[in-house]
């Protein structure tokens, strides 16, 4: 009895099969920072390429005093103050240190087959992803076809060392955002 009970427990355990994937995050929080900039400098000089802004501040963090500096070019001066702006306040992150980092892994396992393109045959039910897109730029929009909405497809492949391509439509099945579509025609 036990030799049977291991036998199917094999048996059971070959056949059930998943693909497995590992979905990873990590999440840095910063403490807020609520300290107001002093001493605040602005240089606007001519440049080759139109304007350069030097944006320059002082600001007190973890009993210091750091300074923050922007520099960029551009056409005119105030977009360049606003390019150096943005460079500042990158700069001023990279003196603060997370206070928080949390990661997060979670294994997904799922015996639903992936999506990818495939050899379609007509009347198959398929995700939209499944074919690709037509070739010809007036043939790539969708159209609606008796209140339904569809698409042409492409499918190219290799039979006996030679190249094939096969053209297509496919229709939504209903309306719902996430339903599948039907192969209509193929030629």
């Amino acid at each position: 009895m036990k030799r049977i009970f291991l036998i199917t427990l094999c048996l059971v355990g070959s056949v059930a099969s998943a693909d497995c994937f590992v979905r990873s995050s990590i999440k840095l929080t910063i403490v807020q920072l609520n300290v107001k900039p002093t001493d605040y400098q602005r240089i606007v000089v001519p440049d080759r390429n139109g304007s350069k802004c030097v944006l320059r501040y002082r600001v007190h963090i973890k009993d210091d005093w750091q300074t923050v500096e922007g520099i960029a070019t551009a056409k005119t001066a105030a977009e360049a103050c606003i390019r150096a702006a943005d460079i500042q306040k990158a700069s001023l992150l990279e003196e603060v240190t997370p206070n928080k980092v949390s990661a997060e892994t979670l294994m997904v396992c799922s015996d639903q087959p992936d999506i990818r393109v495939r050899v379609v045959r007509i009347g198959d039910t398929i995700w939209e992803s499944e074919t690709d897109f037509h070739a010809h730029p007036d043939e790539t929009s969708y159209f609606n076809y008796k209140r339904t909405k569809c698409r042409m497809f492409v499918e190219r492949g290799a039979r006996d060392r030679n190249l094939y391509t096969h053209q297509g439509i496919i229709c939504k099945m209903d309306t719902l955002p996430d339903s599948k579509w039907r192969v209509i025609d193929k030629y």
